[in-house]
């Protein structure tokens, strides 16, 4: 049976889809499972055996070249919620189209559920997968990271053996905690006695280098911003003792590997359904404009308060509790 996931959004949004993927396996015991996703995913899930990545280029001719490679399927996941995935699950023909009541030009599925908020992303992928009469086995995520890929890169970066891994990037200024939160952060791991490793993509290193000029003493610090693959940031969270990020991919990369995360949230909440399940996260109090929305780009207020307002010491404290648990 020709299956087709459709999810070519961020990297957080492809690695919270992995659940829906393990399911469909148990479902379906034969067969490979084809992913429509954005080309990184060719190396995200190399290691995944039922899963073809079908690699996606935002143009017309690389979304001609997608509808024909999944040409006639017989069951396709409208994970992301545009015009593209409705539009091209339609003209490939695969004959059941199950997505969103809120996509755009959901008339072309066969099959809507409702997309609503105060539920996790996984439970609410988990209603499409409903809507056909699979019931999900499973809640977890996963990424599949082999033995040989760690230890290629403890060595090619030199990791510590006991490290924090800290992510302070994100994709809207309005998701990032204030750079000094994280270097006071950093300043406690450190005097702790920890090794602190900095993660990002190559769009992340300006907010690291900032990060990083305002600890007070840096050599404790390992800076992988934009050297890593996706697939080396995997293997590099995986290894951390505790991953500490910003609501952004690195959390539900760490749930998807085993290890424990702590988020912070600024303008977004965990009503919109991206918190760590095993781990903690912390947002504002008492702020009238919170929560803001799933992916704010600006403030909405102009104030950017939402930055500020969890302070550095308790999420020190929290890393302590998960590290003790």
């Amino acid at each position: 049976m020709g299956i087709v996931v459709w999810q070519s959004a961020f990297l957080g949004d492809l690695v919270l889809t992995t659940n829906l993927l393990l399911n469909l396996e148990r479902a379906f015991p034969e067969g490979v499972i084809k992913l429509v996703a954005r080309p990184f995913a060719v190396e995200l899930f190399k290691n995944w055996e039922r899963v073809e990545v079908i690699p996606l280029e935002k143009t017309l001719r690389g979304t001609w070249r997608v509808i024909r490679s999944i040409r006639g399927s017989e069951l396709g996941f409208g994970v992301q919620r545009g015009l593209r995935t409705s539009l091209s699950l339609y003209l490939a023909g695969v004959k059941e189209r199950v997505g969103f009541q809120n996509a755009e030009l959901s008339f072309l599925y066969t099959k809507r559920v409702d997309h609503r908020w105060g539920i996790h992303e996984v439970e609410r992928n988990q209603n499409l997968l409903k809507a056909v009469g699979i019931k999900p086995y499973t809640d977890r995520l996963f990424l599949p990271v082999s033995e040989e890929d760690l230890q290629r890169v403890r060595d090619k970066f030199r990791l510590p053996e006991r490290y924090i891994a800290v992510s302070p990037s994100a994709n809207f200024l309005p998701k990032r905690w204030a750079e000094g939160h994280f270097a006071k952060l950093i300043d406690l791991l450190l005097e702790e006695g920890f090794k602190v490793v900095l993660t990002g993509g190559k769009g992340d290193t300006e907010v690291s280098h900032r990060v990083l000029s305002l600890v007070r003493d840096p050599k404790g610090v390992f800076d992988l911003s934009g050297k890593t693959s996706v697939g080396e940031l995997v293997a590099v969270i995986k290894l951390a003792k505790i991953l500490v990020s910003n609501d952004s991919a690195p959390v539900h990369i760490a749930e998807a590997v085993g290890t424990p995360a702590v988020s912070v949230y600024c303008a977004t909440s965990s009503h919109y359904g991206f918190y760590p399940r095993s781990g903690l996260y912390f947002e504002p109090k008492n702020l009238n404009c919170h929560p803001c929305k799933p992916n704010p780009k600006v403030c909405k207020t102009g104030t950017l308060e939402c930055r500020y307002a969890v302070k550095p010491e308790e999420v020190f404290e929290g890393v302590l509790n998960l590290l003790e648990g």
